[in-house]
């Protein structure tokens, strides 16, 4: 279901969804309960019995311990547990994210995420309307500057985060938009080839998602990236 380089080397515990959930919040130190501002929303989640938000609020603790340097404060079975309970729930776009943190891969960012997207298509094969866009995106790199076309993923992901970003990162992010929906389901195929692995990492690591409630009369849950959440 997921590639195998998500999922090597891990161990998933027996159990349903109330017992994941309920492992996965005794494995959050209380300070980082408190520290992520998640305490109430998980305490009220837990009371009501609101299983699809009481994994979304764990999965928002482990998020913004990435984003703070403080992942290390979760041990693997956290993520393990909440990729889990997604499954159950039926949120499948919240797991490769839990996997890749289950397995120590790096905190990504805009940086990384535009860096992988403008040069996928010269490490994989890519459906043509998704490569149109990642070609762009990387003609807009080129245009500000020439040197980009012989940079390596680190490289440049970090001459984006030394200004790039700054002066193109509205049209990069138009274009990732309208690439997501065909470009999350190719980074997390089964068949995405492990040596590739970084492309796709930086990818689905600076896009964590989040549980929304839709539209209408009867609003129901629904899981959208975090920039589309918001």
């Amino acid at each position: 279901m997921y590639p195998d380089w998500l999922t090597a080397g891990l161990t998933f515990p027996d159990g349903g969804l109330v017992e994941h959930l309920t492992a996965a919040t005794e494995l959050v130190p209380e300070a980082l309960r408190n520290d992520s501002g998640q305490a109430a929303e998980l305490a009220d989640c837990i009371a009501d019995g609101y299983h699809h938000f009481w994994m979304n609020a764990l999965h928002l603790i482990g998020h913004w311990a990435d984003e703070v340097g403080r992942a290390d404060e979760l041990p693997t079975e956290f993520w393990v547990r909440v990729a889990q309970a997604a499954h159950a729930v039926e949120f499948p776009q919240f797991v490769p994210y839990c996997l890749g943190k289950a397995k120590g891969f790096p905190h990504q960012d805009p940086g990384d995420l535009m860096a992988a997207f403008s040069t996928l298509p010269s490490v994989v094969e890519v459906p043509e309307d998704l490569r149109e866009l990642c070609l762009e995106a990387a003609d807009h790199l080129h245009d500000d500057d020439p040197a980009t076309s012989r940079m390596g993923l680190d490289e440049l992901a970090a001459h984006l985060r030394d200004g790039a970003y700054d002066r193109l990162g509205e049209p990069l992010s138009e274009l990732f938009s309208d690439a997501f929906d065909d470009l999350f389901p190719l980074v997390t195929s089964q068949d995405f080839p492990a040596e590739h692995a970084e492309h796709a990492w930086a990818v689905i690591g600076a896009n964590p998602f989040r549980v929304v409630l839709g539209d209408g009369m009867f609003p129901t849950t629904e899981a959208h990236p975090w920039w589309r959440a918001l």
